[in-house]
């Protein structure tokens, strides 16, 4: 399993390009029992608010109670190899945005519970301080279809280059989602229905975002995850709900661009 616990360590140490993580503390706990092991970690600002870190904690006995009875159930059916860990789970929460209201946090999961390979996926979330509640970023806009008005093109257009990029190939437009089982390596899916990441670069406003695409959505498990970085315009601020339009600001580069016309 070293391969892949080297896999899993290079991929939680890697930070999204929008993340504050590397400046921060974290909390880490680890726990290997007969056929499993976890290791799991968050940053110390999640330990500020009890409700965010109760429901963070919560997450991680149910990973953990899972784990369990899956080396319970390896051992059982493998008794001359109960000695090796086969399932393995890495989890680590890191902070994109730290705002005076805001929390915007990633949770990065790498699992192995048999098999060639193991596999990984990142989601995201926004905690709400002054209200104490968490909701995805997504919730934010005024609906999944005034953001992908906004962001489809933009999205497509930037995935298709990272392709192109990853294979070597020219860049095609990217299909929708009703030519899916045409050809699913080459569709554009709908970024609302992917991971949204709220990131800042002041650390008073969500002037940054990305899209999350995870492994298999777009191609195969070789060609790995994308995270699409994409600009705050006015166009998008405008799909926020209004309750939320003050905590957004146009990306700085969008901004000089504009001041350039």
């Amino acid at each position: 399993m070293t391969i892949f616990r080297s896999m899993a360590g290079a991929l939680m140490l890697a930070t999204a390009a929008l993340s504050q993580a590397a400046a921060e503390k974290s909390i880490e706990s680890n726990e290997q029992g007969t056929g499993y092991s976890l290791e799991f970690s968050y940053p110390a600002v999640i330990a500020e608010h009890p409700a965010l870190q109760q429901m963070v904690l919560a997450e991680r006995q149910t990973q953990l109670t899972q784990l369990k009875q899956w080396g319970k159930d390896w051992v059982s059916e493998n008794p001359e190899r109960a000695v090796e860990t086969d399932m393995e789970s890495f989890i680590t929460w890191q902070t994109v945005a730290n705002l005076p209201r805001f929390l915007s946090l990633t949770k990065d999961i790498w699992d192995y519970s048999g098999g060639a390979h193991g596999n990984w996926w990142r989601s995201s979330i926004v905690w709400d301080k002054q209200l104490g509640t968490v909701r995805k970023p997504i919730e934010m806009f005024v609906d999944k279809q005034a953001f992908d008005r906004v962001m489809h093109e933009r999205f497509c257009e930037a995935l298709d280059t990272e392709r192109a990029r990853k294979d070597g190939q020219e860049p095609v437009a990217g299909k929708d989602d009703a030519e899916y089982w045409q050809d699913w390596m080459e569709r554009c899916p709908k970024p609302s229905e992917l991971d949204i990441i709220l990131g800042s670069s002041d650390r008073k406003t969500f002037n940054r975002l990305a899209v999350y695409v995870g492994i298999y959505t777009v191609g195969p498990y070789v060609e790995g995850d994308y995270e699409i970085d994409l600009p705050v315009t006015a166009n998008l601020i405008a799909a926020v709900k209004p309750e939320y339009r003050g905590v957004f600001a146009v990306s700085p580069k969008s901004a000089a661009k504009a001041r350039e016309r």
